[in-house]
Formats: C-alpha cells, structure tokens, sequence
C-alpha cells in the first residue's frame, strides 16, 4: 500500500518566486518518502510514473490548445530514466536548476508562465522526509487565466497521482 498524499501541503516557493517574480495560482502535494531520497529521486520517481491515461489527456490537451499558440508536447515513449539536467525538456516543462533539495522545471509561453519545483524536506511523518511538488504560475494575460482555470482540475488530478506513485514503496 502506497504512502498518503497530501494535497494542501505547505509550498515550496523561494525558487519560483525567484524565477517568476509574482505568481496568481500556487499548490503543492506532499507524500512521504524513504530517508535520503534527494529531490533528483523524487523528481524522477514522479516524472517516471505516467500511466498511459495522463498521457491520452495530455495529448488531448495539446490538440486543443495548438490553435491558441500554447506549447504541445513532444511525443515519445515515456522513458523509465528521466534524465534530469539544466536545458533538457521532460514532459511539459524545461529543468531549470537542479540540486540535492530541489528540481526546479518550468516553461513560458505567451499565456502563462509556471514552475513545478520538486522538493525534499525534513518533515515528523513516520519516514522523517518528505517530497512535495509546488506548482506556481504567473498569468500573462486573461487567456492564460482561463486555459488555467480549464485544466486546474485535470492538474489537481495528475499531479496527486503523479505523487502517489512517487511515494509507493520500492
């Protein structure tokens, strides 16, 4: 049985905020993790663990956002190693900064721009560590508030999941 998410959880900001400036929209999910997973683990056990429908929605997602001028994905097999290196793309986002405590990705488009920060801290669940993916976004304009607010389910959604694979004993 998997470890508990917790949705909610406090966020993991000071590098969005640096990258981003201000942001409109944060969350952030938390599972607990096995003592001394790094943030580069975490980041890989969630970016690793798509199952196949994030992948059909997503690819939804990208036909009906192609139109507007929002990025789309590049298509491939999901890969079980997710190689975690500044300038690389992984999914939907670009890996900004990588370090021990935190993976920092992002992308900006003309709509919005957002950063998902996967972090690793010292917590008093029963593993002593926890990992939490902080989401923040910054609206560029009202169309980037409304893609938002249109996929804001669907991403609640994803990423609980995404972390509770993260958090499954191995």
């Amino acid at each position: 049985m998997g470890r508990q998410v917790r949705r909610h959880a406090p966020p993991v900001l000071d590098a969005a905020r640096t990258a981003l400036g201000s942001v409109d929209h944060v969350d952030a999910v938390a599972v607990d993790l096995p003592p001394g997973t790094s943030a580069v683990d975490f980041a890989r056990l969630v970016l690793a663990g798509r199952p196949r429908w994030i992948g059909r929605l997503t690819a939804l997602r990208d036909r009906l956002a192609a139109p507007f001028g929002l990025h789309v994905q590049e298509r491939g097999r999901p890969h079980r190693e997710v190689r975690l290196e500044p300038g690389l793309r992984v999914g939907p986002m670009r890996v900004l900064t990588v370090a021990d405590d935190e993976v920092l990705c992002g992308d900006d488009d003309e709509h919005l721009d957002f950063r998902a920060s996967f972090a690793v801290r010292p917590t008093s669940g029963p593993t002593g560590t926890e990992g939490v993916l902080t989401t923040a976004v910054r609206f560029n304009r009202p169309a980037g508030r409304l893609y938002f607010r249109a996929i804001e389910p669907f991403h609640h959604l994803i990423v609980a999941r995404l972390v509770a694979h993260a958090g499954r004993p191995r």
